[in-house]
């Protein structure tokens, strides 16, 4: 008696046939809004397929499982990934720590380990190319996404989007920081900075390349290793110095002209970028960050 009432939420009233060849078989039906995340589902009894008995009703009328329903979830502290895709532009890297070359943002990869270095913590993986993983590097896990479950399970339509999407994240962040370089170099005391951050930084890097070496050296080595760390750190003491009185007066400067200096929102590829990404948004629900 009430389906008049709800056709159009439910469909057309299914045939005699339909109901008899349907008895016994449940159907849930999940709705999901850009606004709303699909909650984690209990577990069910081993052996029962994921989403099995169940329909996902989409606006574009292509029935995509809600990532969440194949156990694919932003990666929470205590889980382990199973995969990824970087959010920006990276630099990879050989297991030897060697330079390998840049992967644009929006790469997937398969998730392998995690490797501790002087640059943070690296995600060991392999970047799918064409469909097919290439050799295992690393790269920076600050630069990526990290998620449960498998890439596999999404559709190509939910993948190419998701690829999309973080390739769209890419762009602005590149384009930010184009401005903000801009931006800093209308700085009187922009390249002065420049070169006293350059100076400290490479100051710092070389010496714990060599309290590397110093913990692998012989008794000697160790010994004259270890002299040249101690005048290192004076002279780390100097540089550092010299960079944040630099450094004080490029943001004294920066903060007085505020006002004469272009916001990076309000840049119209930026803004367009991110009106895009919205678009995207609702067709990877709990994927997009």
């Amino acid at each position: 008696m009430a389906r008049p009432l709800v056709e159009r939420l439910l469909g057309p009233a299914p045939s005699a046939e339909e109901r008899q060849g349907n008895a016994g078989q449940a159907a849930l039906v999940l709705r999901t809004t850009p606004s709303q995340q699909p909650a984690r589902p209990k577990a069910t009894p081993a052996g029962t397929p994921t989403g099995a008995g169940q329909h996902v009703d989409v606006a574009d009328g292509v029935e995509d499982l809600p990532p969440a329903l194949n156990g694919i979830y932003l990666v929470q502290r205590g889980e382990t990934p199973g995969w990824g895709v970087t959010h920006q532009r990276t630099m990879t890297y050989a297991l030897d720590g060697t330079r390998k070359g840049y992967v644009p943002a929006g790469s997937v990869f398969e998730y392998r380990g995690v490797r501790k270095s002087s640059k943070g913590a690296m995600a060991e993986c392999a970047v799918v190319e064409n469909g097919v993983p290439a050799s295992p590097v690393l790269l920076s896990s600050q630069d990526a996404r990290m998620f449960t479950g498998s890439y596999t399970k999404l559709s190509a339509k939910q993948l190419a989007d998701l690829q999309a999407y973080y390739a769209l994240s890419g762009k602005i962040a590149a384009r930010k920081i184009e401005l903000l370089q801009a931006a800093g170099a209308k700085n009187p005391f922009f390249a002065e900075y420049q070169a006293a951050h350059k100076k400290l930084t490479d100051h710092i890097d070389k010496a714990k390349a060599l309290t590397v070496q110093r913990d692998k050296a012989t008794e000697l080595d160790r010994i004259r290793i270890s002299d040249q760390l101690r005048e290192m750190k004076n002279e780390e003491g100097r540089l550092r110095a010299a960079y944040d009185a630099i450094h004080q007066k490029f943001r004294e400067w920066k903060a007085q002209h505020a006002n004469e200096l272009e916001r990076p929102e309000n840049d119209p590829e930026v803004q367009q970028w991110t009106q895009q990404m919205s678009e995207l948004r609702p067709r990877v629900p709990g994927l997009a960050y």
